[in-house]
């Protein structure tokens, strides 16, 4: 996924209020990026929508509670989000390396 530029993001009615735009993305990363941003404390509000079947772009709107930041938040979320998909992958790495072994003793 490519870097956010200025253009990718939309002011909302305040400075706690942003509208994010993915070029190239669908639902799985909405999905879970929504998830885990709505599961802070300081979000007030997590969206995501898609405008149209044939467009390859979502909109993610997050709304923070009054004293936080948007980009701070958002950033966390995507922190959190990399931490937990590392974990999947260790995890998943782990079972086909166990897998693996139990079919070479076979």
């Amino acid at each position: 996924m490519a870097e956010l530029s200025e253009e990718d993001v939309i002011t909302g009615p305040s400075e706690l209020d942003r509208t994010f735009v993915f070029e190239d993305e669908g639902h799985t990363l909405g999905s879970l990026l929504t998830y885990v941003l709505e599961s802070f404390p300081e979000t007030d509000f997590c969206a995501y929508s898609i405008r149209h079947p044939s467009e390859n772009k979502i909109y993610l709107r997050l709304k923070v509670k009054n004293g936080h930041s948007v980009e701070d938040i958002f950033k966390r979320g995507f922190q959190e989000l990399n931490q937990i998909l590392n974990h999947v992958k260790k995890t998943f790495n782990k079972a086909i390396s166990a897998y693996e072994e139990t079919k070479a003793t076979e």
